[in-house]
């Protein structure tokens, strides 16, 4: 996703695992004290300098990177993604079962477990929670849709039915869509819960000042005894790269996001730590394609046909991206580079575009997130190949707030993000980018009853052979018809002070500050 959304564990790796069924300021106070670090000394207080502020914590709606990293901090879920990225590992349930015809499975829950408040956490709340998150009205019900039901065994145990076999049922669970929060609170709030989150990870919402700043405190109830080390901390909203690193250089924040590459080298140099997640990320460009012409299959693939992947790769990002050839990130479980993937071509470009309705060309506007000096020299480079075949390219740039906020309601022409995979599975990419019924097909409109079944189709094949199979014809079509234009894959790139330890993201957005320590 950004624009999320591209990054559990029983020891499968693999494919084997994939087959295991696997500035309007509102401050929001909690009633949670800000504690004393552990060794009685003065909080410690972990400032991050973030591209753009969240939106919500109900993750029911949530569509947004910001948002979802934020409640990755807050809420645990049943597993875990590992640090591998291709298994899951125990979080709040210790240990769970499949039925080998892959209908049922059962979680044992870890007791003592407390939310941030001091309640215990229940069987109840983890069927509250993943109830809302198999209901299909919700952004993110696709990932579950084989899921009918979920109940309580007894005060320990909880069981998900399928209706059908469910290949990537593990990877689904570790992601915010399948987040454990408090039924009473949820309830208590109504429509104002997502603005009031309650959980049982590391930390708790302290303040809220939207547009600006969104603070964090130690959850002292937290389930992993001695941690996390840091008191307290705060989201800084700093949409403009250069100026994130100027903080970052100048001591005022300890953390950054989206290092702009041109300066990853620089922030080496002087003792600033680089940290990057590869292989779950792509950018697009997202198309909409109830904007004329981008209804026509051959109009979006002329445009795909002319950026040049390699000269965004080397120059914009300075050799820390690779091109891209599929929709699928380099990482994800049955990515094929070898299904006829769209590349640079100028003569195939002219040679498609010939056979449309606007054959001399036409002018196309691109929304792009302001302050964002890499999606602005990649649009340039697009804009050059645009130009060989008569397309005029037209650059908007917004705040990337507004930016979420304008694609979320489909009032852009192209749309260009990064989508982060929160899970190995390319379930997940290919349901929001194929499935028309949710999302729109990840806001583009596009349908293909084709690539939907065969998505539907994998999601219950348990053969990993049959799996890369059925993806492989689904990256076919996608090539064929090109619903969105990938370029690079890019990693995400963030950085530190030497002050910071233990900070280790992943593609989920699960910045493990459970495990950091600041000098």
């Amino acid at each position: 996703m950004v624009g999320r959304r591209l990054t559990i564990w029983v020891r499968l790796s693999g494919l084997r695992f994939a087959s295991a069924l696997l500035a309007l300021t509102l401050a929001v106070p909690l009633a949670i004290a800000v504690p004393k670090s552990s060794m009685g000394a003065q909080p410690v207080t972990l400032n991050m300098a973030r591209n753009a502020d969240m939106l919500t914590f109900d993750v029911y709606a949530t569509q947004d990177d910001p948002s979802i990293f934020t409640q990755m901090q807050i809420y645990d879920r049943l597993v875990k993604l590992a640090p591998s990225g291709k298994d899951v590992q125990p979080e709040l349930a210790t240990a769970w079962k499949i039925t080998p015809d892959g209908l049922t499975a059962t979680f044992t829950l870890r007791q003592g477990v407390k939310f941030s408040d001091g309640s215990p956490l229940t069987a109840d709340d983890v069927v509250y929670s993943l109830t809302r998150a198999i209901d299909q009205n919700s952004s993110w019900g696709f990932l579950f849709s084989p899921v009918k039901s979920v109940t309580k065994v007894d005060d320990k145990t909880v069981m998900l039915q399928m209706s059908e076999a469910f290949a990537p049922l593990l990877p689904a669970l570790s992601t915010f869509a399948a987040s454990i929060y408090s039924k009473a609170n949820f309830e208590k709030w109504g429509n104002d819960a997502g603005q009031h989150p309650l959980g049982t990870g590391a930390f708790a919402l302290d303040s809220w000042q939207k547009g600006a700043t969104l603070a964090l405190v130690k959850n002292r109830y937290y389930w992993q005894p001695g941690k996390p080390a840091v008191d307290r901390v705060v989201f800084r909203v700093v949409g403009d790269d250069n100026t994130r690193v100027l903080q970052l250089q100048a001591g005022q924040v300890d953390l950054i996001d989206f290092v702009p590459p041109n300066q990853v080298q620089q922030i080496q140099s002087g003792k600033g730590k680089i940290y990057r997640v590869d292989g779950t990320a792509v950018l697009r460009y997202t198309l909409n394609e109830k904007v004329k012409p981008l209804d026509e299959p051959m109009v979006r693939c002329a445009l795909a046909y002319t950026i040049d992947r390699d000269a965004v790769a080397k120059n914009v990002y300075f050799g820390l991206a690779t091109t891209a050839r599929s929709l699928l990130p380099s990482s994800t479980f049955y990515y094929d580079p070898n299904a006829d993937p769209v590349t640079f071509n100028l003569s195939k470009a002219k040679e498609l575009l010939a056979k449309t309705s606007v054959p001399n060309g036409f002018t196309l506007t691109a929304q792009l997130p302001a302050g964002n000096q890499a999606y602005l020299d990649a649009a340039e480079i697009w804009a050059n190949g645009l130009k060989q075949i008569g397309v005029t390219l037209k650059v908007e740039q917004l705040e990337t707030t507004t930016l979420i906020q304008t694609r979320n309601a489909e009032h852009y022409t192209v749309y260009n993000a990064a989508w982060t995979n929160d899970t190995p599975d390319p379930d997940e990419l290919m349901g929001v980018a194929l499935d028309y019924t949710k999302q729109n097909a990840a806001h583009t409109f596009y349908h293909n009853e084709q690539a939907r079944s065969l998505v539907l189709q994998a999601r219950r094949e348990l053969d990993p052979k049959k799996r890369q199979g059925l993806y492989t014809e689904i990256q076919r079509i996608v090539n064929r018809e090109c619903p969105q234009i990938y370029v690079v894959y890019v990693p995400r790139l963030y950085a530190s002070s030497a002050a910071v330890n233990g900070f280790a993201p992943n593609s989920q957005g699960k910045y493990s500050f459970e495990d950091v320590t600041k000098r």
